[in-house]
């Protein structure tokens, strides 16, 4: 929320710009195959406390057989997921949300560059 002091333009700008430097095409709200979604909830109290959930996902689709169905189905897959809680002063607690995001997020494009040697 922005009484926690979060920019949505700032967690983008972070993943796209890790997501590129690993060599992966970044496109903004594309209806793509696979994508990364980066969500955050937030709390924050009048004491000038923030609490913050955080998820990063990598999802894909895939066709599916399912038993009690003749023909696949379009289903989507997490390939990758992290996540964590924060807690804070508001000075601060948006920089250190992003912090573990870009952290994850790099880890998700080592896992991939990994892969595909």
């Amino acid at each position: 929320t922005l009484s926690c002091g979060f920019s949505r333009d700032t967690f983008e700008k972070a993943a796209s710009t890790i997501l590129t430097a690993g060599g992966l095409k970044v496109l903004r709200n594309a209806d793509e195959d696979t994508f990364l979604y980066v969500k955050v909830n937030s709390l924050s109290v009048p004491s000038g406390l923030c609490v913050s959930r955080f998820d990063v996902t990598l999802y894909t689709h895939t066709n599916a057989k399912l038993s009690y169905q003749l023909e696949p189905v379009l289903v989507q897959v997490s390939l990758l997921s992290a996540g964590g809680l924060s807690g804070g002063s508001v000075p601060g607690h948006a920089e250190n949300v992003l912090k573990s995001v870009k952290q994850y997020v790099d880890q998700f494009v080592s896992r991939i560059g990994a892969a595909n040697k």
